[in-house]
């Protein structure tokens, strides 16, 4: 081989590997970590619990992804929403026309809402009308509704709860719950109190029944899952999903993973599926 032909052949490995160089730069190059992600959601405790499990799935999934909940009622969420302190609002009920406008509701989940006694309390069921009755204030003792003869303890959740408003406009018929009515933060803490307490009455979500209380039937069901599945109890109510209209990217991801097959496989282990 002359040496004309050896600069040739030099000349032309060197340029291949310089190329093939640049390729492999230009792939690791494009390969970046994605940035991290951090979103924040407040508002319903009731919706608490299945919020965590969804975001324990989806951080574990997008590794870059970090999400806090923060319990503080529904009424609450929306607002801190509306004021862009967080990324979304959990509200345990559906949204009046009103609280819609420049939000993107979504519901994930229906949850059903259980009326709780004490497990020594010999009441096992009630119809619509005596739970209304009871909870008003106008049936004060148990013996008229098949128990003891003992006052009644009513509780209720506070103001700004969507569980209270759901419960006072669907339940309630729009009546509102007896002033004597023991006012509870949480969905835990009714149920806490009612196992604990002989005389309560409360309601709170399903699966928020603690060792010492029980659920009673409702004209006639019981809020078992395969009963709230096939519309069976009467008192079940969405959970709901809301952003502020067009949210940014992320927040879209989020809300589309819950609503998605591997999002309503955790939500029908405890609730009923949106979809």
């Amino acid at each position: 081989m002359t040496s004309e032909n050896r600069w040739c052949w030099h000349s032309v490995l060197t340029g291949s590997v310089l190329f093939v160089g640049s390729l492999v730069s230009a792939c690791v190059a494009t390969v970046e970590p994605h940035a991290p992600v951090h979103l924040e959601m407040a508002g319903a405790s009731s919706m608490q619990s299945v919020m965590e499990e969804l975001a324990n799935a989806y951080t574990r999934r997008f590794e870059y992804v970090t999400i806090d909940i923060e319990a503080r009622g529904s009424r609450l969420g929306l607002e801190a929403l509306r004021d862009g302190a967080v990324d979304l609002a959990l509200v345990s009920r559906e949204l009046s026309p009103s609280e819609e406008q420049g939000l993107e509701a979504t519901v994930v989940a229906y949850d059903a809402v259980a009326i709780l006694v004490n497990n020594h309390n010999t009441v096992d069921s009630l119809s619509s009308q005596q739970l209304r009755q009871l909870f008003s204030g106008d049936i004060l003792v148990w013996s008229e509704v098949g128990g003891e003869e003992v006052d009644i303890q009513v509780l209720s959740r506070e103001d700004r709860s969507g569980t209270r408003e759901w419960f006072e406009e669907t339940v309630m018929e729009g009546r509102r719950v007896t002033l004597t009515a023991i006012v509870m933060p949480s969905n835990q803490a009714v149920g806490r109190f009612v196992a604990e307490n002989p005389l309560a009455i409360g309601y709170a979500s399903s699966v928020d029944v603690p060792v010492g209380a029980k659920p009673l039937r409702i004209d006639g069901v019981k809020p078992v899952l395969q009963a709230v599945t096939q519309g069976d109890y009467p008192l079940d109510r969405p959970f709901t999903l809301v952003t502020r209209q067009s949210p940014d990217e992320e927040v879209q991801a989020f809300v589309h993973f819950v609503v998605r097959p591997a999002g309503q496989v955790i939500v029908g282990q405890r609730y009923r599926r949106a979809r």
